[in-house]
């Protein structure tokens, strides 16, 4: 049987090494432990790193070793321990003390006193913890809410430091799962009574037509409702994007990046499974993803096919009532159900307007006259939203941008949008409506 806390520990050490995501790390590794064993497997793994240059803090406050010296594996295995100790209370402290040297004495054998003595320092002033140094306001929020500084600097000056504050807060916070209903095989009514005879309670509808909220810890996943295809899971930011888009019946849709496929999925649905949806991806693996969710979920009208974005398809030209351009972007919008994104290194993020730019560029040249683009990324940067659709507006005067309004009271007047997790609940997203002018 597999310890989960040194499943845990192995995560940390995959992503620090290997750049392993943590999602996919413990897809494989936790899928024959206990449904106990695997939340307190993913609860310490995430949490802690949700909460890692806090943690890093704490740490350096009662260890007369610099961070920087500690050996990595006693590093990783001190940073779970603190954050078992810090934040679940349902965990003894002794408990977590103990298996964080069982596991140092196996991964770091000669830090393991070490590690005992400072995870009992801590322990004893747990109550009593320093306070993050508050003069640098930007510094104070990197360590108190453990995101990257450059992300914290762009957000100061796009929404403010109170603003700021409050999108670190909402980041860290554990979201609700929704779903969408899949019309194509069920109704909304029909759907939910499959859950409820599952034993899913507190499922609540949405101001969205379809969307459904979890409100306890259920995982749909594992249900049959969601195995047979009767619902996908997707967040509610997500199913906005494809609102605006407004696909309809006989229509002719392009999604330029589409897997795994929930955009096309949903198009489909709004089509009523009546018009043509091309999905395309640029790897052989995914387009096997978009072809099997596409029998799964009954879109008849949708068919994978590889290409790559960036590069100009000329049997595509001219050929979309709408196009979903739903680029790559560094995620910045989804750091509370991926918590690795905030090890995103801004470089790296600089990287992806050009890409973004040259994705639309191409959805540009194959929508019709008249026809909409939907550009959107899970991010809250403008540099990857408001001033990609800018430069493109700049060189093409063909395109506007268009208003739209979605539920929740949302209105776009400008024609584009930028969702924050503080500010609506849903994932942070941004949508832009574009129509080629005839």
């Amino acid at each position: 049987m597999k310890n989960p806390r040194e499943v845990a520990l192995k995560g940390l050490i995959n992503l620090r090494r290997n750049g392993t995501w943590p999602d996919l790390f413990l897809k494989q590794e936790s899928a024959d432990m206990s449904p106990e064993d695997g939340r307190l497997c993913a609860s310490v793994l995430y949490g802690t790193l949700e909460n890692i240059n806090l943690i890093d803090f704490y740490i350096s406050s009662f260890s007369s070793i610099k961070l920087k010296k500690i050996m990595p594996q006693a590093l990783d295995v001190l940073r779970m321990t603190v954050y078992q100790l810090v934040w679940m209370d349902k965990i003894p402290d002794s408990a977590a003390i103990n298996e964080g040297v069982k596991l140092a004495k196996k991964y770091a054998s000669s830090a393991s006193g070490f590690v005992n003595a400072v995870s009992r320092a801590l322990a004893r002033s747990k109550d009593n913890l320093p306070q993050v140094p508050d003069k640098d306001f930007a510094e104070y929020l990197r360590i108190k809410y453990s995101h990257p500084l450059w992300f914290i600097k762009e957000m100061i000056e796009q929404i403010g430091e109170a603003e700021t504050e409050n999108l670190l807060i909402e980041n860290n916070k554990t979201p609700k799962t929704t779903a969408r209903v899949n019309t194509l095989k069920s109704s909304l009514d029909d759907a939910l009574a499959k859950l409820e005879k599952e034993g899913v309670i507190d499922v609540k509808t949405t101001e969205l037509s379809g969307a459904i909220l979890f409100e306890n810890s259920f995982n749909p996943v594992k249900s049959k409702t969601f195995t047979d295809g009767l619902i996908y899971v997707q967040d509610i930011a997500s199913q906005l994007a494809v609102t605006a888009l407004e696909p309809k019946k006989g229509d002719t849709v392009i999604d330029m990046c589409a897997s795994p496929g929930g955009k096309s999925l949903m198009a489909a649905q709004l089509m009523e499974n009546n018009g043509k949806i091309t999905s395309c991806d640029i790897h052989e693996h995914k387009i096997a993803l978009l072809n099997e969710n596409a029998k799964k979920y009954g879109a008849t009208i949708m068919s994978a096919q590889l290409n790559d974005g960036t590069v100009f398809n000329e049997s595509f030209a001219d050929t979309a009532d709408k196009i979903i351009c739903d680029v790559p972007c560094s995620g910045m919008g989804i750091i509370r159900k991926k918590p690795d994104i905030r090890f995103k290194k801004e470089e790296d993020a600089k990287e992806l307007p050009p890409i973004q730019l040259a994705i639309l560029k191409n959805a540009s040249r194959y929508v019709k006259e008249g026809g909409i683009i939907l550009y959107s990324t899970c991010t809250v940067r403008r540099e990857e939203n408001e001033d990609v659709v800018k430069r493109f507006l700049e060189s093409n005067d063909s395109f506007e941008l268009v208003p739209f309004s979605l539920p929740f009271g949302i209105e776009a007047e400008t024609g584009y949008k930028t969702l924050y997790p503080h500010r609506e609940g849903f994932d942070g997203f941004f949508i832009a409506k574009l129509r080629r002018k005839k």
